[in-house]
């Protein structure tokens, strides 16, 4: 299975420059989008609270830098709306999420789905809690995301990815700080300008 499917991504990756970007070109693209299946795991030195996390949306935008024909590198920022974290009275809970990321575009030669990538993502998260008497956060974290997308129609995106973010709290009803971890699946659609 592995073999078969090592020998398609050769061959597609073969085929691939023939359509590819240009090296050199850039890409902005805009994205919204939703946060699902969501979960957070608090970890106090006592004991660990795992809670799931109601969807968010999310907002965002996204540069690339074509420095192969395939392969895209550049950064981006996304702020992910407050949502109630199950379990805990009315607290709410967001990010903003500045990263690094690459991309490598296998060209499919289809007029609707022009292209797949894989999508790499990491960088820094700023945690953000509401209301504000809980929002002791001690420090921000990493911030990584790892999926796939593609381009419909030569300009509209759609993405799948699974994120992680990471910071430390303290609780404001003692002297406690504990490790906190964000986990998701993110979807987006969005519009992309070329240059």
């Amino acid at each position: 299975m592995r073999k078969s499917l090592l020998a398609v991504l050769l061959a597609v990756a073969m085929v691939a420059p023939v359509f590819a970007a240009d090296e050199g070109a850039m890409e902005l693209d805009v994205k919204v989008g939703f946060n699902l299946m969501s979960n957070v795991d608090v970890d106090y030195s006592f004991e660990t609270v795992s809670e799931s996390v109601d969807p968010a949306f999310t907002a965002g935008v996204d540069f690339f830098y074509y420095v192969m024909p395939q392969l895209a590198i550049g950064a981006g920022v996304q702020y992910v709306f407050n949502s109630e974290i199950s379990n805990w009275e009315g607290l709410k809970a967001g990010w903003t999420n500045l990263y690094a990321q690459a991309k490598y575009v296998f060209e499919t030669g289809n007029d609707i789905f022009n292209n797949v990538y894989p999508l790499v993502q990491i960088g820094y998260g700023i945690l953000r809690m509401d209301p504000e008497d809980w929002n002791d956060v001690d420090s921000n974290g990493l911030y990584w995301g790892i999926g796939a997308g593609t381009t419909i129609k030569e300009n509209f995106v759609f993405e799948l990815l699974y994120s992680n973010n990471n910071a430390v709290i303290g609780d404001p009803h003692g002297p406690e700080t504990a490790d906190v971890k964000y986990s998701t699946l993110q979807l987006k659609v969005g519009y992309k300008f070329v240059f």
